[in-house]
């Protein structure tokens, strides 16, 4: 077996340029990893403490977690989780917990809201009437019998992804027709209001998105089969705080790879610390890509014509996340977008995007929880201000209790979870998208996690890592 040493000297000969670095701006390590959420965070932790690899895990913020987001009010210490919600309890996500010590429960009490329903481009009430909570969860449970079969196509990744000439028809039509073909349009309101408004217009996208969106196992978490947990304190955050802790100065935070070099022998990244300005030349055996593929993401990876070609079919959604601090809303209320054509029980019709999809009333004196929708090309700033329409938009309506049309809406805190929701057109699904998706996986010593590779839940995602690691480990 070659040395980690030999390796490192032969990607030397390659990139001429990092010889001038000064040899405490040089590091060596088996496994780089991009990204320090979700799937990258705890793919260092099972590296590095369980197959005792060296690893430098590269994260752009200075904390990680990514779109966890966890709120702590500066007079009372309590948290909210504005961002990642709960975990999905599959099989060994509890564990995770417990190697940290962190304590968990069955999510924290959320106050009980009147939902309701409005058009925030006009402010005018939707007098739309939902199924009765039994019938949705009903429906829930006929919509898991009918995609039971499919999930190991899907889930937790496309591994197992059929070839195009065997990819089930239902896959390939738009989700709101599958749920009318099977009967299942009392399941919308819920499937659409937890997770799949990600996708925007739930009912226009290919029904695999939205599975990926909304599948199996939040299904099996509506119909009491699988549990959701948080930490009982700290909020989600408290997580990431442990696992930074435990890789200490194996993280380079504030950073981000701004050259690289990626051949079948090992990789070297050129890393730029965008506070201090300092640069780090990582050489690493393997490479595992973190984040999200968008063309801004990977532009520094040296993209081959054939990773450039099939990454670029993705589109995104971008979501942005907050608590406003108003109190002109009414605490008792889940204020819902919906719009005017949804009454009166029209369960299958949504706003198109980018939209606000929600304010949500958090428990914690006057906050409320805001969900913004983006289409692929929405900014943050973009995000606030169709925010800031639909907030202008319910108080000239009368649905909030201030008169002060101009009234600002005061963020108390904003965070971009950027592009989210990766998917391609039905036409691209066809001719073999996802199997040339997978030939990225070791190409160049380059292996691929997140969500566009893998259902976008955080504990699917680690169970994602858990079937690629071995696989990045191979030979080293």
């Amino acid at each position: 077996m070659r040395s980690l040493a030999s390796i490192a000297v032969a990607i030397g000969t390659i990139l001429p340029f990092c010889s001038a670095k000064s040899l405490s701006d040089i590091i060596y390590r088996d496994v780089a990893v991009i990204g320090g959420g979700a799937s990258g965070a705890y793919a260092a932790v099972r590296i590095r403490d369980d197959f005792h690899k060296s690893i430098a895990l590269i994260e752009k913020q200075d904390i990680l977690g990514g779109m966890v987001d966890t709120y702590i009010d500066k007079k009372t210490g309590k948290t909210f989780d504005y961002g990642v919600q709960g975990f999905l309890n599959v099989s060994g996500a509890t564990d995770f917990f417990a190697r940290f010590n962190i304590s968990i429960g069955s999510g924290s009490a959320s106050p009980s809201l009147i939902t309701e329903y409005i058009d925030f481009r006009t402010g005018e009430k939707v007098e739309f009437q939902p199924p009765s909570s039994a019938k949705q969860i009903a429906a829930i449970s006929k919509f898991l019998k009918v995609i039971e079969p499919w999930e190991s196509m899907l889930f937790p990744g496309y591994w197992n992804f059929p070839e195009p000439s065997d990819i089930p028809e239902d896959f390939l039509i738009p989700f709101g027709k599958f749920l009318t073909k099977y009967g299942l349009e009392d399941g919308a309101p819920i499937i659409y209001s937890s997770t799949g408004l990600g996708v925007g217009n739930m009912s226009e996208v290919a029904t695999m998105f939205a599975l990926q969106s909304f599948g199996w196992d939040m299904a099996r978490a509506l119909t009491g089969q699988m549990g959701l947990f948080t930490p009982t304190l700290g909020g989600n955050q408290a997580l990431y705080n442990a696992v930074a802790k435990d890789l200490g100065d194996n993280v380079l935070y504030s950073s981000t790879v701004v050259n690289s070099h990626r051949t079948e022998k090992g990789v070297t990244l050129t890393v730029r610390n965008h506070k201090t300005k300092k640069d780090t030349v990582v050489h690493a055996r393997r490479l595992l890509v973190a984040i999200e593929p968008t063309h801004e993401n990977v532009k520094p990876l040296d993209l081959s014509s054939f990773e450039s070609k099939t990454l670029s079919k993705f589109t995104y959604s971008n979501e942005y996340a907050g608590l406003v601090d108003n109190k002109v809303f009414n605490s008792s209320y889940y204020y819902f977008n919906l719009p005017s054509s949804a009454a009166p029980d029209n369960t299958l019709v949504y706003q198109e995007d980018p939209m606000v999809a929600s304010f949500q009333y958090t428990g914690l004196n006057d906050l409320f929880r805001v969900m913004v929708i983006g289409n692929t090309t929405t900014t943050a700033d973009e995000a606030k201000v169709l925010s800031q329409d639909s907030f202008n938009a319910l108080l000239k309506a009368g649905r909030l209790s201030g008169s002060n049309e101009n009234q600002e809406l005061s963020w108390a805190t904003f965070a971009t979870h950027g592009a989210m929701h990766a998917r391609v057109t039905v036409e691209q699904v066809k001719e073999g998208f996802f199997q040339d998706l997978y030939k990225l996986q070791g190409a160049r010593s380059t292996w691929w996690t997140g969500g566009a590779f893998a259902a976008n839940f955080q504990t699917q995602l680690w169970k994602f890592d858990e079937g690629l690691i071995p696989k990045i480990l191979r030979g080293l």
